[in-house]
């Protein structure tokens, strides 16, 4: 027992190991369940090949420190190439009916109890698929391809999904992604696929010629070059045009000379013969018409008559091998870039202005075991401040704990804000799944693989309480048809099987509860108790990372009230949770799922929608961004560029978002440098409690200056009526029916003058002094001649005046220069 355990790795169901000599990889089929067997299955393989092998001795293969040849080494479920993050979603109908029927008929056959079986090579694989195959009316490859995808895929409903989904494709892209690109298949038609047309003519047929010319014209439409009207049709198609019709002559293409082929002259003399529309106005801009005109002008044209003058009066082309418009318009919006028909359709400049996407913003850079589990939640008994400000008390968070029923450890935790729902069962079948150094890490948390080894989820699924978070229906469907988690509800008012979790949120938090703030005691409802919500200082995250050491320190704590195991409590191991795992695993095999995180999020993450805008994809108030948001989404164009975008949110945490990108893929979107406040980590409650609580400042704001807004109008009103009365009152003293508007710059000059004048300086305010005295007697009789003009206040006499100071003061000390230098 004791060399067995120094070897021991925990084996799970949906396990990838590589044998190391030949290369090949194998999937755990079949594990634990009371069985000394482990069942592998070549993943690579075209047909269904497994091997079989004891428990303890895939364990021993697979220690890191086994050096034979017949070694295995365990292989990542990120490296999975059947992973549920790499498999493409699809929403085709036939697509997604044909998958429902292989997961029907492979669903028949894993309920018949000589499924195992079938694991194995032989006649009896043979007789039990043979039976199947007549029952689901399908054929005996059929059935047996899809009991291959079954086993090599991930045992899930997804490895039995259609390839429908490719049809008539060009790219042919793979079920699951892979490092290879995809395969590029070029069907030869006939005939023209599709309806039938409308119009007698024959249509062409979608082939690498065309394909050839659409590209020459597509680079022409989107240029804007006005290429000649005779050019040079390629041999593979003219070919093709005499077998068809032998006689024909074709205006349009141009007669190559043995001089022009080949050489970079005739290259030279084309394009000099086209010239380009440059930055004209749309109206300038040639149209897909033209350019289909175009090409049907140079491959179709067979009669053309010219008159003396050299205009066309008569054209014919072949009633066959048309090409139309929608054939054009449909190669342009495949295999252009949505920004590159952006640009051409408003133009460089304005694209750069307007259309261009806006990434940042002007301040982004000044900031056994295995069987079932137990899960349930409960209020915290302990108050919490909001992380964006620790004056907010934001009220008790809820804490979700899974345990394990066999060992009583604690497999899985999640604390929010919100009220119990499926959306925190999900985080917590996150935390399941998540490797516990990961998870503890991102806390600030340092710990070894031996202080919390579970990574599974239960083979037999959750049991929990009759609460609305494990009673809704559709969304464990979900989680039931893609992980294969079902979910089980105790009996109403049967408190036996909730005795084990609900104890636990008694004995967990109490490892922390007596030093930290913010307790509830149980007199919290009796009059004149205390307040404990004033004594809160802990946010979420502070109480998160109380509860993790918490866990930790309950499942290396004795499990008390007996029940020990005898062989563990003879080989010296207490009776911890730990311990209890750990022995479990080695000596039962364990009966656990392994799941990617990626999986779990896909299946359990609650969905909603998200609008694209010109800052990226907005959901909340929040932008967020990704390869492909940057490339697609961001531009927000043409006539579904504002549909909404399928999103699934984390529900605890405003970091992430996932949703289906480009080729149908799942893609991940963090948030954007354009948001001007980045809400970080934070819950979606604390969120929205931010978004409200500065609304109802602004509006408090304004609802208190209400009154001074409407003291400054009425003082504003009263003001205007009475310079209008006074103006009333000068215009009948003045004879006038409107005031002057003539001379408008001589009465301005004459106010700022006046204005001058009133600050204390300017030509009314200047200093006398004693060498100038006869200059300043000569203002003074200028002053006094034009003093009757002054007193009319006509204000061409002011500018006037104005003048003749100046002219007064220069002569004055030009006179005064002279005589310092006879002195």
């Amino acid at each position: 027992m004791a060399d067995r355990a120094h070897s021991f790795r925990a084996v799970a169901l949906n396990d990838l190991f590589e044998e190391a000599a030949t290369g090949k990889l194998y999937r755990v089929v079949d594990t634990g369940g009371g069985l000394l067997e482990t069942v592998l299955c070549d993943v690579r393989s075209d047909r269904t090949e497994t091997i079989c092998l004891l428990t303890w001795e895939l364990c021993r293969r697979a220690a890191p420190d086994y050096a034979g040849a017949d070694r295995f080494v365990e292989v990542e479920r990120k490296d999975d190439p059947y992973d549920a993050f790499r498999k493409i979603q699809c929403d085709t109908q036939g697509h997604a009916r044909q998958s429902d029927e292989n997961w029907r008929h492979i669903h028949s056959l894993l309920q018949d109890p000589d499924f195992r079986r079938t694991l194995f090579y032989g006649p009896q694989r043979k007789l039990i698929l043979v039976q199947h195959a007549k029952d689901n009316d399908i054929s005996l490859t059929t059935m047996r391809r899809l009991h291959r995808w079954y086993l090599q895929r991930g045992m899930c409903p997804a490895a039995v999904t259609s390839n429908l989904f490719r049809c008539g494709r060009k790219v042919q892209l793979t079920s699951f992604r892979g490092d290879e690109p995809p395969e590029r298949r070029e069907r030869t038609y006939a005939k023209r696929p599709g309806r039938k047309p409308f119009h007698p003519d024959q249509n062409a047929c979608p082939s690498a010629l065309l394909r050839c010319l659409f590209e020459q014209y597509t680079d022409l439409y989107l240029t804007c070059k006005e290429g000649p009207w005779q050019v040079d049709i390629p041999p593979e198609l003219m070919e093709e045009i005499r077998r068809s019709k032998p006689d024909v002559k074709l205006f349009g293409a141009r007669k190559r000379s043995h001089k022009a082929r080949g050489g970079a002259g005739s290259e030279k003399a084309r394009r000099k013969r086209s010239r380009s529309v440059g930055n004209a106005g749309s109206r300038k801009q040639i149209t897909m018409e033209m350019c289909v005109d175009h090409l049907n002008y140079v491959c179709r044209c067979t009669h053309q008559v010219r008159d003396a003058t050299g205009q066309t009066v008569d054209l014919e082309l072949a009633p066959f091998g048309e090409v139309t418009v929608r054939q054009f318009q449909h190669h342009y919006l495949t295999n252009v870039p949505l920004p590159v028909r952006i640009r051409r359709k408003v133009g460089q400049r304005r694209y750069e202005l307007v259309c261009r996407p806006k990434r940042g913003h002007a301040l982004q850079h000044s900031k056994g075991p295995g069987t079932q589990y137990l899960i349930d939640a409960t209020v915290a008994d302990v108050y919490v401040v909001s992380r964006f400000s620790r004056t907010v008390v934001v009220g008790r968070p809820t804490i979700y704990l899974c345990m394990d029923l066999f060992s009583r450890m604690i497999v899985g935790f999640h604390v929010t804000l919100e009220p119990p729902s499926f959306e925190g069962v999900a985080l917590v079948l996150e935390s399941i799944v998540t490797p516990k150094v990961e998870l503890c890490a991102r806390y600030g948390i340092a710990i070894t693989p031996a202080q919390w080894s579970c990574e599974g989820l239960p083979s037999n699924g959750c049991l929990a309480d009759r609460g609305g978070d494990y009673m809704k229906a559709k969304p464990w469907q979900v989680v039931n048809k893609d992980l294969r988690v079902p979910i089980s509800n105790t009996r109403a008012r049967d408190p036996t099987m909730r005795g084990l979790s609900e104890r636990r949120f008694g004995s967990v938090p109490c490892h922390f509860q007596r030093a930290a703030f913010g307790v509830v005691e149980k007199d919290v409802a009796t009059r004149c108790a205390p307040r404990y919500a004033w004594d809160a200082v802990h946010t979420v995250t502070e109480i998160t990372k109380k509860l993790i050491r918490a866990i930790l320190r309950h499942n290396d704590t004795p499990i008390t009230h007996g029940g020990a195991i005898p062989d563990a409590v003879f080989e010296g191991e207490a009776d911890t949770p730990i311990n209890r795992w750990n022995w479990g695993l080695e000596n039962l095999g364990g009966s656990l799922i392994s799941r990617s995180v990626d999986e779990v999020r896909l299946a359990t993450w609650p969905h909603d929608v998200a609008k694209p805008t010109d800052k990226g994809l907005s959901w909340n108030g929040a932008y967020y961004t990704s390869p492909y948001i940057e490339s697609t989404l961001i531009h927000v164009w043409r006539k579904h560029g504002k549909d909404d975008v399928p999103i699934q949110y984390h529900p605890d945490s405003m970091s992430t978002l996932l949703f289906r990108g480009e080729e149908g893929y799942p893609q991940y979107a963090v948030q954007n440098g354009t948001n001007s406040i980045c809400p970080g980590d934070a819950s979606l409650k604390e969120w929205n409690l931010y978004r409200w609580r500065t609304r109802r400042n602004n509006a408090a704001k304004r609802r208190a200056a209400q009154p001074q807004r409407i003291m400054d109008q009425l003082n504003n009103a009263e003001e205007g009526r009475v310079a209008k009365r006074e103006q009333r009152k000068a215009l009948s003293n003045a004879g006038l029916r409107h005031p002057k508007t003539k001379d408008m710059r001589d009465a301005r000059a004459a106010e700022v003058a006046i204005e001058k004048a009133a600050r204390g300086f300017g030509v009314f305010a200047s200093k006398h002094r004693e060498h100038h005295s006869r200059s300043d007697n000569n203002i003074s009789n200028a002053n006094t001649n034009m003093k009757s003009t002054e007193d009319g206040h006509d204000a061409r006499h002011v500018m006037r005046r104005r003048t003749l100071e100046r002219l007064y003061r220069a002569g004055n000390e030009s006179a005064a220069d002279k005589a310092d230098a006879k002195q």
